[in-house]
């Protein structure tokens, strides 16, 4: 650690000192000073962006250029005709007035053209800009469900076939699924710059996660306010609705943005589940079938903040924070079991009532220093977290049983109380600069996990709350990281090398009252990656790459607590759980920037899964979180945007893949048990534009998923459909948005758990056939866009480009 730190040091003392100034003015037809106007500098011949500026109120402008080359500097203001000019930049270059002319068919009241969503490919990622383009609407979710290389299952966003992990302005985020898309949802579409699609993520970032979603948001280049409110309203067995509202503020030294979404709803969901129990003899004891029903009252408000503060030509401040309320959330279940004996025609069974409610907060604040230097290919940057989530969560549950006639036999009832509260506390330090060819990065992270879990069980059979010590538990969970990387990135005129090296040491500490025991894991782990890329022409592009990666099991998987279904249905987690590593090679091959193949293998050993066990002697199933032996897949992926015609955008994405796994059978007599499938994906997006005018759009979506393999379960067939119309209105001023979702009920899937003597299966009925009408409305200074400017060939792109080098 020391040598990382004289490392770090050496790092921080070197910069370079070549540069070239470049100046200009920028007017008005009339020979006025233009103040506030965009500049932007694009490295050619890939049209690469470098730098971007605005004019001051003499429309007098100044760049600091480092390398010497071409370039074409482009100078934009809304209503005004983009302006561009092809430079040499050698030495200090001053530019005569740069005249903005008004753009007649704008003034006069035509609404902007948005300009084409593109993929912008590098050695370990693509990123998709949607910023002021024809998907910028809507909300973040659909953002990511339209981004080339995602796909939603479960709630969980996967990139080639893995569960990615999320970060927004390369900060990760901490929340689980159902919050993060709370979070999503609540902010608006119009404020995403990009989402970068990261399959070899470089050592700064975290060791977890075989790949990384990180959404970039929008910072404001014009001065002024501008604002937006949204609502939308979703229909399907029951009416839910949400609104909000998103403002911006900008002057010269401060960058206001604020959100607050306010969404409450009901939603309904169906189960249907089957348990074949066996003899010891294998043949068939009995059938139960189980009909699940859920109705979840929610109340949830979200408010988040962000502000940018300049304090001088180099020095920046940002903070960051979110806040999460969702109080009385009541979560209502009516579960019905039908027993069938082998051989017999009359079932008996039992009633389960519960009424779960809870309370949870949950929010982050950040706050971020960033330094630039050597005339902006330098940063160093010091970045403090704090998340936190407070959970109180009751259950009351009874059940009723009967036999064939219907009549009742016995009664079980129970009352748990259970909290939970996470601190999660981070620090960071990264330094990156340009030394001659080779780019240089490094840094520390410091992270500690702390959460305390109490749960309280009380047996009110008797008709008093009996508490049961027994059955009660208090779990304090402890996670402590230390981690440094060092990053060098290399290029040539056809060739680039990537070289990263991440080193973590994890301190674990689980303490189970109930138990009796402390789990202690303490390990230290290395974790490289490596990419080599190869441009063998001006249309294709060859990366080689290596990573790896762990996933480590999170706080609410270890908790060993329990969370009843019904009385013979139980989850349950697992404090003896351990890390899971991943190694993972892909072969990427793009061709003309516009069709992207992967060839990639990825191996996990003790890989973490949720794992249902049916006891055939006690007819119970408890599905528990554990580590499989393995877990790998062979897949082939293929991923393409493009304009088929001036009026439609087509994005399809498909894999044909190969997954096995391997675990112990507890409930088989403890045998090695393997699965495996083949499955093919495909998904198509359309957006199809409608008027002359390019204010009224239809978007329609497709995707097929043949299977998928989850721990033991495999996922069978599905079918996702969408219809959606947008309709822009007073000129871009508001927006209509009318969604159809799973247009032939074909979105749920069936899982089936079926080997030796296991042999269960559920089908998830959710809300997926939805129709929901969105409304969005723009005031104050909205046309003062986020980035309002054109790219020097936005008139000929087809929607994709290939950079990097």
């Amino acid at each position: 650690m020391k040598l990382f730190y004289s490392l770090l040091l050496g790092l921080l003392c070197i910069s370079a000192t070549a540069q070239h100034e470049l100046t200009g003015t920028v007017k008005d037809s009339d020979q006025n000073a233009f103040p506030y106007a965009n500049v932007l500098l694009y490295k050619m011949p890939d049209s690469t962006f470098y730098k971007a500026t605005i004019t001051d109120d003499a429309g007098r402008f100044e760049i600091n250029v480092i390398d010497t080359g071409e370039y074409t500097l482009v100078s934009s203001f809304v209503g005004m005709i983009p302006l561009s000019r092809k430079l040499t930049i050698d030495k200090d270059l001053n530019i005569t007035d740069l005249i903005l002319q008004e753009n007649t068919e704008q003034l006069e009241g035509v609404t902007v053209t948005a300009r084409r969503p593109t993929i912008e490919k590098r050695p370990d990622r693509f990123i998709f800009n949607v910023e002021n383009s024809s998907l910028s609407i809507g909300n973040t979710q659909d953002i990511l469900k339209q981004t080339p290389g995602i796909f939603e299952m479960n709630g969980s966003y996967m990139v080639q076939n893995s569960p990615a992990v999320i970060y927004i302005n390369n900060k990760r985020v901490y929340l689980t699924s159902d919050e993060l898309n709370q979070l999503l949802t609540g902010y608006s579409a119009d404020n995403i710059k990009s989402v970068e699609v990261i399959t070899n993520p470089p050592a700064r970032y975290d060791a977890e996660g075989a790949a990384v979603i990180n959404i970039n948001t929008s910072k404001g280049i014009s001065l002024g306010y501008k604002g937006s409110i949204n609502g939308e309203y979703t229909i399907d067995r029951f009416a839910k609705y949400q609104i909000g509202t998103s403002q911006f503020y900008k002057n010269n030294w401060i960058n206001v943005y604020f959100n607050y979404n306010y969404n409450p709803r009901k939603d309904f969901k169906l189960d249907e589940s089957q348990i074949g129990f066996f003899n010891d003899n294998g043949s068939r004891n009995s059938r139960w079938f189980t009909d699940f029903e859920k109705e979840t009252v929610s109340d949830a408000h979200n408010f988040n903040t962000l502000l940018d503060f300049t304090l001088n030509e180099n020095n920046s401040l940002s903070i960051n924070a979110n806040l999460t309320v969702n109080q009385n959330q009541d979560i209502d279940t009516d579960v019905e079991t039908f027993i069938l004996p082998s051989g017999s025609f009359t079932f008996d069974g039992f009633n389960t009532d519960s009424d779960l409610t809870r309370n949870r907060n949950n929010g982050f604040a950040n706050i971020g220093w960033l330094n630039t230097f050597n005339e902006g290919s330098g940063t160093l940057s010091l970045e403090a977290n704090y998340i936190f989530t407070d959970r109180d969560q009751t259950q009351d549950l009874s059940s009723r049983f009967f036999d064939e006639n219907g009549d009742t036999t016995g009664t079980n009832s129970f009352f748990t109380d259970a909290l939970q509260d996470i601190n999660i506390g981070t620090g960071k330090l990264d330094f990156s600069n340009t030394f001659g060819a080779y780019v240089v990065g490094a840094g520390l992270k410091y992270s500690d996990v702390n959460s305390t879990s109490e749960l309280l069980f009380f047996d009110t059979n008797g008709g008093s709350g009996e508490f049961r010590d027994q059955l009660s538990d208090r779990f304090i969970y402890d996670e402590n990281i230390y981690a440094a990387y060092l990053q060098l990135d290399r290029d040539w005129e056809n060739w680039a090398l990537s070289l990263g090296l991440r080193a973590e040491q994890t301190d674990v500490e689980g303490d189970s009252r109930s138990l009796g025991q402390v789990n202690t894991q303490e390990y230290f782990e290395l974790f490289p990656n490596v990419s080599l890329t190869k441009q063998t022409d001006q249309n294709n592009l060859f990366t080689l790459s290596y990573k790896r990666s762990i996933e480590r099991p999170r706080y609410e998987s270890l908790n060993p607590f329990s969370y009843f279904i019904n009385d013979n249905n139980v989850n349950t987690g697992n404090p003896n759980l351990q890390p899971a590593f991943t190694n993972k090679v892909n072969l990427n091959w793009t061709h003309k920037g516009q069709y992207i193949f992967d060839l990639y293998y990825t191996r996990t050993n003790d890989a973490l899964a949720i794992l249902p066990f049916q006891n055939n002697d006690n007819f119970t199933l408890n599905s528990q979180n554990a580590n499989l032996d393995y877990e790998l897949q062979y897949s082939l992926d293929f991923t393409t945007i493009q304009y088929l015609n001036q009026s439609w955008f087509l994005q399809a994405q498909s894999s044909l893949f190969y997954m096995e796994n391997e675990f112990t059978a507890v409930q088989s007599g403890g045998v090695k048990q393997q699965l495996d499938v083949t499955g093919f994906y495909l998904n198509i997006f359309n957006r199809i534009t409608l008027s002359k005018d390019r204010t009224f759009s239809v978007d329609v979506q497709a995707g097929y998923l043949t299977n998928y393999l989850s721990g033991s379960y495999e996922f069978k067939d599905q079918l996702t459909t969408s219809v959606g119309f947008y309709k822009s209105l007073w000129n871009n001023r508001a927006a209509v948005t009318l969604n159809f979702n799973d247009l032939f009920l074909s979105q749920n899937q069936p899982l089936v758990s079926r080997y030796l003597n296991q042999d269960n299966r559920f089908l998830a009925l959710p809300e997926t056939n939805t129709i929901a009408l969105g409304f969005t409305y723009k005031f104050g200074n909205f046309r003062l866009s986020n980035r309002d400017v054109a790219t020097p060939e936005d008139q000929e792109r087809t929607g994709t480009r290939t950079s990097g080098f």
